[in-house]
């Protein structure tokens, strides 16, 4: 998109900050220590590298990557890592560890805002002290001041780290400054084709680097709120499911650009009023010590990115991660261990997400001891995230219930942990709407004493959610329709109910029926003492009758008539001679 020359700066420095922060809150310049293929993996991902398809690894290649020494980029795009590291390396012993810094330059020309990585090195057993700079192109500059005066960058305004660090102002900015690039004096430099070719963005931070000599050029997409940028990356890939477009990010480049959009941005949710939460959460786990590590990446945008997005992040980044292609858990991966400055593998990106994912339960709700049940299961990490999230969502508190050890409460509603976990993913949500029923505390006695009539509350949500997709009705008013049914019923001194996935409502002696038909036939009416004879009448119907009025139900669209009262019908009995009458009716008609 196109940035106008006022907002470049702006927009500039919130590219910049990702990087001051990667690794940790203002701790972007600190050197990672890395050698072999870590630091082979590390510049191909801030170059933007094209990885190889992890289809193809071979058995030796996989053995490789169990063990974290295997390069994952593609043939073309080692050439390009080789000459960084010989350039690097040049004698110095290829064991020795590189103490690697990733600094943003961010330039600007003719309305489109590009960023390409300096790289910023020196070695722990080098005579020479100062470290050195190397652009993408393999270029050494003995010091800062070398870059500044002899890069080859096109002609454009530049935005740099200061002195080459990246230091925070008191805002937590980036201390920068701005100069022209060599190349603006020379008009001929203005004459050369650029490179065409969008690699991809690294960390959706709005960046597309240097390959091959010239600067590739990219439309700043991501740069903007940290909000917009999250929900839009999850809605791009929720569409492109919904619609069997291809997720792959190696092959669809707004997948990818979605991918590492959303995980650069999970990363964030350290800027929340929580953090001092967070760190007394992650001080008194050893297990958890990774996850806090992904959560101390903070993008401070100025955005205070609420809990609810944090949560949909969260939930959405777990479950599509798990439900990925091999090569959408690789990239998905590289960028988690990007921007927490650990060895990039698949192993390292798990158990960070994955340590990361109970981190934000045990905030939102979920004690210590529900650990248990999240530690080596990720369906369980994801129903856990969707139950925070749908919480958040709906305004609803999560508490663990102080008399039971394996119960939770929602909105006050007390639920054993292990049958919340037996919900399908996509159950969660519909649970949530089922429960905006349930408002007052008589919903919530008459909700409890219903739950008993299901066998478990798994299938108390799957017979209110199947009527309320074959009926076009929210779950909520399916739920309220239910509640009134049981207001109705539950008074009658021969009550007799239960409630099952297959047949729905069954009442008396084994009369079936879905809940919006015996909403209309016994809890429609304002006056409960109207129907009351009808209840009477119907439960005291024997099996036989039941099971000849079921199957009326089931196949006879005007069934309804058969429950219909007359002014005179005064007494069950009468009603229930009147229902035998019109059952007898229409099983004759029917033969």
């Amino acid at each position: 998109m196109e940035i106008a020359r006022e907002d470049w700066i702006d927009r500039a420095q919130e590219n910049m900050k990702k990087f001051l922060n990667r690794g940790g809150s203002c701790r972007g310049d600190e050197p990672q220590l890395l050698q072999g293929t870590s630091l082979e993996n590390t510049l191909g991902y801030a170059l933007s590298l094209t990885m190889k398809d992890p289809n193809e690894w071979t058995d030796e290649e996989l053995q490789m990557e169990y063990m974290e020494q295997l390069c994952f980029y593609d043939e073309e795009s080692c050439k390009t890592i080789d000459k960084l590291v010989q350039q690097m390396y040049n004698g110095i012993h290829r064991n020795v560890t590189c103490r690697l810094t990733i600094l943003p330059i961010e330039l600007y020309s003719e309305g489109k805002l590009y960023e390409v990585p300096l790289f910023r090195y020196h070695f722990q057993q080098a005579t020479d002290t100062e470290p050195k700079f190397i652009d993408s192109i393999g270029r050494v500059y003995q010091d800062f001041d070398d870059f500044l005066k002899n890069n080859k960058y096109p002609s454009a305004e530049m935005m740099y780290p200061k002195e080459g660090r990246l230091e925070p102002t008191n805002l937590n900015n980036v201390v920068y400054d701005i100069c022209k690039t060599p190349a603006w004096k020379n008009y001929y430099f203005k004459a050369l084709d650029i490179a065409t070719g969008i690699i991809g963005i690294a960390g959706a931070t709005g960046a597309i680097f240097l390959s091959g000599g010239l600067a590739t050029p990219f439309i700043a997409a991501s740069v903007g709120s940290a909000i917009y940028a999250t929900g839009r990356s999850i809605d791009v890939l929720r569409d492109k499911s919904a619609h069997q477009e291809s997720l792959n990010p190696l092959s669809d480049s707004e997948s990818r650009t979605a991918w590492l959009s959303l995980t650069a941005h999970v990363l964030t949710f350290g800027t929340m009023p929580h953090i001092s939460a967070l760190s007394g959460v992650a001080s008194t786990s050893h297990s958890i010590a990774t996850g806090f590590k992904v959560c101390n990446f903070i993008n401070e945008t100025g955005n205070i990115i609420s809990d609810l997005v944090i949560c949909d992040t969260l939930s959405a980044m777990h479950s599509n991660y798990y439900n990925a292609s091999i090569e959408t858990r690789l990239a998905h991966a590289a960028s988690i261990c990007f921007w927490t400055k650990t060895v990039i593998s698949i192993r390292q990106a798990e158990l960070m997400m994955k340590n990361n994912a109970i981190v934000a339960l045990k905030l939102f709700g979920f004690e210590d001891h529900f650990c248990e049940y999240f530690n080596n299961d990720s369906r369980a990490i994801d129903i856990g995230l969707r139950i925070v999230k749908h919480s958040l969502q709906n305004n609803v508190t999560i508490a663990s219930d102080k008399m039971d050890a394996k119960a939770i409460t929602i909105d006050g509603l007390k639920f054993d942990i292990e049958t919340l976990l037996k919900l399908e993913p996509e159950e969660v949500e519909k649970l949530f709407d089922i429960l905006q029923a349930v408002s007052s505390d008589l919903d919530r006695t008459a909700f409890g004493e219903l739950r008993m009539l299901c066998e478990s509350d798994v299938d108390l949500v799957r017979l209110i959610s199947a009527e309320a997709e074959s009926e076009k009705l929210p779950g909520n008013e399916l739920a309220e329709m239910l509640l009134k049914v049981y207001e109705s019923m539950r008074s009658q001194d021969k009550f007799k109910m239960s409630l099952n996935v297959q047949d729905g409502i069954c009442i008396g002696n084994g009369l079936m029926m879905g809940i919006k038909a015996a909403y209309i036939i016994f809890a429609s009416k304002d006056e409960h003492q109207a129907v009351a004879p009808l209840i009477d009448a119907v439960l005291e119907l024997p099996p036989e009758q039941c099971e000849a009025l079921t199957k009326i139900i089931k196949t006879k669209p005007d069934y309804i008539s058969i429950f219909k009262l007359k002014p005179s019908d005064a007494s069950s009995e009468e009603i229930s001679s009147k229902l035998r009458n019109e059952i007898s009716k229409a099983l004759s008609e029917e033969h």
